[in-house]
């Protein structure tokens, strides 16, 4: 990948970031119950990754982009959370024009993202029986550059940029709700904990649970 190169996302690129991963995970059937409205899918997931991009990354840049060294162009994105986690909250929220949202999408989109988070990341630690592992959380390839290794090469910087910053801790977790990422995560270590059909506020969804041991 001589090609490519990685680095910490900027303030300036986090719409960008935002539409990238709307763009994947509004197919996503952990993500798509969040809406009532279809048609407010696209918008609200938008809305909402844009804040969590800012939540997580105001005190620590967490959140990485893989760019073509050509062209600057942004090819994917993954978040590595590390064991203390960040702090989400409704007050948080509302500095960040939780209002407008609001009255665009009314309030239970908001607490269904908050809930669900929580949720996934409960079962992953269940899983893990383990709470001090990184997360890896939010990885996303453009479509057109799935497929030509660009997801592997993230994966193993975003591996090598841990065991950099963190050598005591040796755990990494995630959660996929698409069975195909399954196979992807296998081939770069990681091992499948469970799967299922995870049932959040009656909605059901597929998904799997895996770790990475360094």
């Amino acid at each position: 990948m001589d090609d490519l190169f990685i680095e910490k996302m900027r303030d300036s690129e986090m719409n960008e970031v935002a539409a990238i991963l709307t763009d994947a995970f509004k197919t996503n059937p952990a993500y798509s119950i969040l809406f009532q409205k279809k048609n407010q899918l696209e918008d609200g997931l938008r809305w909402l990754f844009k804040t969590n991009l800012f939540i997580i990354n105001r005190k620590q840049p967490l959140t990485s982009v893989v760019k073509e060294k050509n062209t600057g162009k942004i090819t994917g994105t993954y978040t590595l959370i590390p064991p203390q986690g960040t702090r989400k909250t409704f007050s948080t929220y509302s500095k960040i024009g939780l209002p407008g949202f609001i009255l665009k999408f009314g309030i239970n989109p908001l607490v269904r993202m908050l809930g669900l988070d929580n949720y996934n990341k409960k079962l992953l630690t269940e899983s893990m029986k383990n709470s001090a592992y990184y997360y890896m959380s939010m990885v996303v390839i453009r479509k057109e550059y799935r497929g030509t290794g660009v997801g592997t090469y993230a994966i193993k910087h975003a591996i090598r940029e841990h065991i950099a910053s963190n050598p005591t801790c040796n755990l990494i977790g995630l959660t996929t709700q698409l069975p195909e990422n399954v196979i992807f995560y296998s081939r770069l270590g990681f091992d499948k904990l469970d799967e299922g059909r995870a049932n959040f506020k009656g909605d059901e969804y597929y998904n799997c649970n895996m770790k990475l041991v360094l």
